[in-house]
């Protein structure tokens, strides 16, 4: 028997999160109304303050906007990069054959 671990939406944890920071309800109260560890409150927690002060996450997707737009831009950033230096290697080739062409 396999054990598949629930995965839950970014809004599902901001909800649960609101009600913990917003409504002063206590993490054990809400984590057991909503059928989540208190651990795993407690992580979402953790990562949506650190968020909040500017930490990125140090694995998986973001919770704020902020951060989720900065990871989107990070990745954006990423594709564009390898494709520019692909595109440089690729004229400095054509550049190369076009040299060799008229000796």
């Amino acid at each position: 028997m396999t054990n598949k671990r629930n995965q839950y939406t970014r809004e599902f944890k901001l909800e649960a999160i609101s009600l913990v920071v917003e409504h002063k309800r206590k993490i054990p109260d809400v984590a057991s109304s909503l059928g989540v560890g208190k651990s795993t409150l407690q992580k979402w927690l953790t990562q949506y303050r650190q968020e909040i002060n500017g930490e990125a996450p140090k694995v998986g997707n973001a919770l704020t906007d902020e951060q989720r737009e900065l990871q989107e831009l990070r990745k954006q950033v990423k594709r564009l990069t390898m494709a520019r230096d692909i595109l440089k290697k690729a004229s400095a080739l054509l550049a190369l054959d076009s040299l060799n062409g008229y000796r």
